[in-house]
C-alpha cells in the first residue's frame, strides 16, 4: 500500500501535483479548478432534484386520476347494482 502511494506521489502526475501545491500561483489554480467541479456538481445536484420533483408530481397526478376514476366506477356500479336490486 504504501509503495502504490509512493510510486502516486513520485509518478509524472503526483510530481506535478507536488509543484502546483507547493506554488501559490499553482494552488490559487487547483482552487480555482476545485470551485468549479463544486460549482457544477451543484448545478447537476439542483437540475436533478428538480427533475425528481417533475416526476414525482406526475406521478401524484396520475395517482389521483386513477383514485378518482376508481371512485367514478365505484358509484357508477353502486348505482347500476341499486337499480337492479
Amino acid at each position: 500500500m504504501l509503495e502504490d502511494l509512493w510510486g502516486a506521489l513520485t509518478g509524472r502526475w503526483g510530481l506535478a501535483a507536488v509543484v502546483l501545491l507547493a506554488m501559490p500561483q499553482g494552488r490559487k489554480a487547483l482552487r480555482t479548478v476545485a470551485k468549479e467541479v463544486v460549482r457544477a456538481g451543484i448545478t447537476v445536484s439542483e437540475s436533478v432534484k428538480d427533475i425528481a420533483a417533475e416526476i414525482k408530481e406526475e406521478a401524484s397526478d396520475v395517482v389521483a386520476e386513477v383514485r378518482a376514476e376508481r371512485n367514478k366506477d365505484n358509484k357508477h356500479e353502486k348505482a347500476t347494482h341499486k337499480a337492479h336490486d
